[in-house]
């Protein structure tokens, strides 16, 4: 995927082995659930590297863990590459929550049968898990997500200041 290598933690293996057999008793719940399991943190691995993609930047690997990953891609040559590049997995994981949570509100009233873990684990889990990722802790994605705020802050003040240079030169024509 994004060309780049995929390694997975022999910690992934004990967690699939245990929803396995937590649902032995039906094979297609235990797949399911293991497929949704693995999708949450690749599908934030791969958000983090499709952004760092669309910036120019080389995606090297993906490693997908028990409960958290890695994207290993070129450094980022600016503050807001990196800032768009840690928000890529937050808002990935969004992309699939919201409309598995929407569908789960829709057919709240049916039986999803093989489903269920699916809107339990995509949605709810994996929503929990992007906000998460959002807290301004080290090793988090908020740590450096959340530079977003002061480098508006400067995008604003900077747009507002062109605009006044802009307002007085035609003034003096």
């Amino acid at each position: 995927m994004l060309g780049a290598a995929i390694y997975v933690h022999w910690s992934v293996l004990v967690v699939i082995a245990v929803l396995g057999l937590v649902s032995i008793k039906s094979p297609i719940h235990a797949f399911v659930a293991i497929a949704s399991y693995l999708a949450v943190v690749v599908v934030h691995e791969l958000g983090h590297g499709l952004i760092a993609r669309r910036r120019g930047y080389e995606v090297i690997a993906l490693r997908i863990g028990f409960f958290h990953g890695c994207c290993e891609h070129a450094a980022p040559e600016s503050e807001l590459d990196e800032v768009w590049i840690a928000w890529g997995g937050v808002l990935a994981q969004l992309a699939v929550a919201i409309p598995v949570l929407l569908i789960g509100s829709l057919t709240e009233d049916f039986d999803l049968g093989y489903l269920s873990p699916t809107i339990a684990i995509l949605g709810y889990v994996n929503l929990l898990v992007a906000l998460f990722n959002l807290a301004p802790g080290p090793g988090m994605d908020g740590e450096v997500a959340w530079r977003v705020l002061p480098l508006l802050k400067r995008w604003l003040r900077a747009r507002r200041k062109t605009h006044e240079v802009v307002t007085a030169l035609r003034r003096r024509r």
